[in-house]
């Protein structure tokens, strides 16, 4: 199947004072329901073409596949920590585990699910493999044999997603049931931690900060951040998407969050504030997948049209830099208000409203200076 690339969008533009993607690809001819990333600059997406493909994000290429051997549609990929391996899951109940090079099954599909394969992960060290399904259980095998190491009961509806936490020992399921599910490793047993009542509708995400100690979760609308060692909400919700949110992304240093929705957009959000970064990505379709290059660079979602989004953060990351920057500098100048600040400011009460004008003095200033 030929790509089609839209030339026009080769360099960065604004548009209307919005980004916009580097590249748009048409890469499948079904939608794009997964996408995962490579410790390099290439990507791995599935799509309800059956289809895996292989994209170097920097020249929006084909570099890759087809991958062909799903009978039905492709729901999930992942990539092993080494880049050698693909896992992928789908709607005919399979999972395939991938040699990248040859583009060949390491061994037979793994049928132990009874219905659709919804998410796969591989855990840090690349030995198990763990996957969600909607018949409400999660399976972890073992890679290199394809053999059963347990399955997981306990969720009540079908799970969307699973993600191994960075040091292996834990893994979190997302679900219809409307929770999170945190399950530890004990003695090469696999117990539940504990259940978090997350949000009022379906889970459809969920991934890890880097440092294990939170869990992100995306339903509609809503992304969450949890204590993963007590299952407490950590800070406040984040919003602004209309519609459910299919996907979330996390880069190595989980400085932001990604989130991808049906509403045709993607959103971030800083880890720390749980506050907007700049303005949505738009695109022209409802949106199924996101992932983020491990450096936070590129980001790249997939959309119900069957089209690959490539889109280059570094000036959107540049910016929210700048503007924390500004913000706690101007903080800064507030605790050294002395104590005569009543009266350059004697219809100002409360330490709030002089950190207001303050800033709103302190950005004017910065403006003008440029």
């Amino acid at each position: 199947m030929s790509t089609v690339v839209d030339t026009a969008r080769n360099v960065l533009l604004t548009v209307r004072g919005r980004p916009a993607p580097k590249r748009k690809i048409r890469g499948h001819i079904g939608k794009v329901n997964a996408v995962a990333f490579f410790k390099t600059d290439r990507v791995v997406t599935g799509s309800d073409d059956t289809t895996l493909r292989i994209w170097d994000v920097q020249k929006g290429a084909l570099v890759g596949g087809p991958f062909e051997g799903h009978r039905d549609w492709v729901r999930a990929v992942a990539v092993s920590p080494d880049d050698r391996r693909i896992a992928s899951g789908g709607r005919d109940k399979r999972i395939i585990i991938w040699d990248v090079e040859s583009r060949q099954m390491l061994f037979a599909p793994l049928v132990k699910h009874t219905h659709w394969v919804e998410s796969v992960c591989f855990s840090p060290d690349g030995k198990r493999l763990a996957s969600g399904s909607q018949d409400c259980t999660v399976i972890v095998w073992n890679v290199e044999t394809g053999a059963v190491i347990t399955t997981l009961d306990g969720h009540q509806e079908s799970v969307w997603s699973v993600a191994f936490s960075p040091d292996g020992l834990k893994l979190a399921s997302g679900s219809s049931d409307c929770t999170v599910r945190i399950w530890h490793t004990v003695n090469d047993k696999i117990l539940n931690l504990f259940e978090i009542n997350a949000h009022k509708n379906h889970v459809r995400s969920v991934v890890w900060s880097s440092d294990g100690q939170q869990v992100a979760s995306a339903s509609y609308g809503t992304v969450k951040f949890w204590d993963s060692s007590n299952g407490r909400q950590n800070g406040s919700t984040c919003m602004g998407h209309t519609d459910w949110i299919r996907s979330l992304a996390i880069p190595s240093d989980s400085s932001f969050i990604a989130a991808a929705s049906v509403d045709k957009t993607v959103r971030l959000w800083s880890t720390k504030t749980h506050k907007n970064i700049g303005l949505a990505l738009e695109h022209d379709a409802g949106l199924l997948c996101v992932a983020i290059s491990p450096d936070g660079k590129w980001l790249v979602s997939g959309d119900i049209e069957g089209r690959v989004w490539f889109w280059s953060l570094k000036s959107i990351l540049k910016q929210h830099e700048s503007e924390e920057k500004t913000q706690l500098e101007a903080e800064q100048q507030t605790l050294s208000v002395p104590t005569e600040i009543n009266s350059s400011y004697p219809n100002i009460r409360s330490r709030h409203q002089i950190q207001v004008s303050l800033l709103t003095t302190y950005k004017h200033e910065r403006r003008c200076s440029h």
